[in-house]
């Protein structure tokens, strides 16, 4: 996020002003003298913009006193004692235990970076040298903004830190929350609802897709002890799930493609990955009938969206948790034309299938060359004017996808678009084609 983009971003509340100057042309910035810590008087980069941000937030709308707040906190060790980490946001308790352990990020920064190290490296092991200095840690932070369209969200990972006291605690269920608990209450998590004002997000750019992919590639790929087919065939299962859920639900429907949290009164606020997995299965298992049509018992009995011995229940709600905001059915049309999931595919594969592991792929714009060179347009005009079926592609070696994907574009383009004008203009072809193919009802449009 460039800093001239956060020209809009208003740092007070109520009209106490937190960051008491902000000056974007000079680079310069100055807290309230309220808050303790390091002095910063210089915005040497975007995470200083969600810095000043986020601590605007935590004291006008989040409840907590600039007072209980300090900013890049130094932690010492050796002889002679020397610095060997800072925190960038301590939020204290009336005990002067640290209530929130925040770890801030500039927004291009987290959309890149291996959060499980840095969750490991930068949030549980520097709460521990916070501990060493007799304080408690409550919630553990990593945190960035985002804007959606004009709108300005908090994107976080937020994790207890005393029912998790180490990083291999918390990696056996990833359990964490996404909002910022306020007024040193309880961290909650709203779940997604159709038509309400937590729906899922369908205006998301290249960006946020980007983002999606190297996320799940850190954690998929994490270790190397899952193989890159397996990883493929259950994003794709987990998709066509996710595309299932949001199908069939109505407004006032809580989606079931998430992680969910229980009551505030529950001892245990998590559901377990057991029930979220026996959910997301029932979501696959409908998905295969309605949409794939398979409706031979047995066949459905043994299917199951993920090996839970190739693929573990960890990392199931890790994906479930990266793609539980976004939709994948109205967020098609949201860039630009393009295919979310054919690029989703795309992106995530090739990032997996890495040229040192000795596997190369073909350029997008050599196949296009290829399919424009056999002259694939011509054939399946012919092919539909004459058999009204579209001919086959057949890709032995699929590796991503990338033959496939990008025949699927190459048809819709042309047949729907582009040579439009010579398909025969026959009942029988025409409804062949808009009710089988292409969807929509074309009579409508003539």
């Amino acid at each position: 996020m460039a800093l001239i983009t956060c020209r809009n971003l208003s740092f007070a509340y109520d009209g106490k002003f937190v960051v008491e100057n902000l000056n974007f042309k000079e680079k310069t910035i100055k807290y309230s003298s309220q808050i303790k810590g390091r002095d910063i008087n210089s915005i040497s980069g975007d995470e200083e913009i969600v810095r000043a941000y986020i601590l605007t937030k935590l004291v006008n709308e989040y409840g907590y006193k600039p007072e209980r707040i300090e900013i890049e906190h130094e932690y010492t060790a050796g002889r002679p004692h020397t610095i060997t980490s800072r925190i960038d946001i301590i939020v204290r308790d009336d005990n002067n235990n640290a209530f929130l352990f925040i770890e801030l990020k500039s927004p291009k920064d987290y959309s890149i970076l291996d959060k499980d190290l840095t969750i490991e490296e930068q949030l549980f092991k520097v709460s521990g040298m916070e501990k060493t200095e007799g304080n408690n840690v409550k919630y553990l932070i990593l945190y960035t903004l985002n804007m959606i369209e004009k709108n300005i969200i908090d994107e976080c990972v937020v994790i207890d830190n005393e029912k998790f006291p180490t990083f291999s605690d918390w990696e056996k269920t990833r359990d964490f929350t996404d909002a910022i608990p306020v007024r040193y209450g309880k961290a909650q998590k709203t779940p997604y609802k159709k038509g309400s004002s937590k729906d899922l997000e369908r205006n998301f750019s290249n960006e946020i897709l980007d983002k999606l992919q190297k996320d799940l590639h850190n954690v998929l790929w994490g270790g190397g002890s899952t193989d890159d087919n397996e990883i493929f065939s259950s994003l794709t299962n987990l998709i066509l799930a996710k595309i299932q859920d949001e199908d069939e639900k109505s407004n006032g429907d809580i989606y079931d493609f998430q992680s969910l949290t229980f009551d505030k009164s529950s001892s245990d606020e998590f559901e377990s990955n057991d029930v979220l997995f026996n959910r997301i299965n029932a979501l696959y298992k409908r998905a295969l009938t309605e949409k794939l049509n398979i409706t031979d018992d047995i066949e459905l009995n043994k299917s199951y969206v993920i090996d839970t011995k190739k693929f573990s229940l960890s990392k199931l709600k890790y994906t479930v948790q990266q793609l539980e905001k976004y939709s994948f059915v109205d967020g098609k049309n949201s860039l630009s034309g393009k295919d979310i999931l054919g690029d989703f595919f795309e992106g995530i594969i090739r990032t997996g299938f890495k040229q040192t592991k000795g596997q190369f792929f073909t350029h997008t714009n050599i196949v296009k060359f290829m399919l424009w060179a056999v002259q694939a347009d011509k054939l399946a005009i012919e092919r539909i004017n004459k058999d009204k079926e579209i001919p086959y592609m057949i890709d032995p070696s699929a590796g991503s996808g990338t033959f496939l994907i990008e025949y699927m574009k190459f048809i819709t383009e042309n047949i729907k678009y582009r040579f439009k004008n010579k398909l025969d203009t026959s009942r029988s072809v025409q409804d062949r084609i808009y009710s089988d193919w292409f969807y929509p009802d074309y009579r409508e449009n003539k």
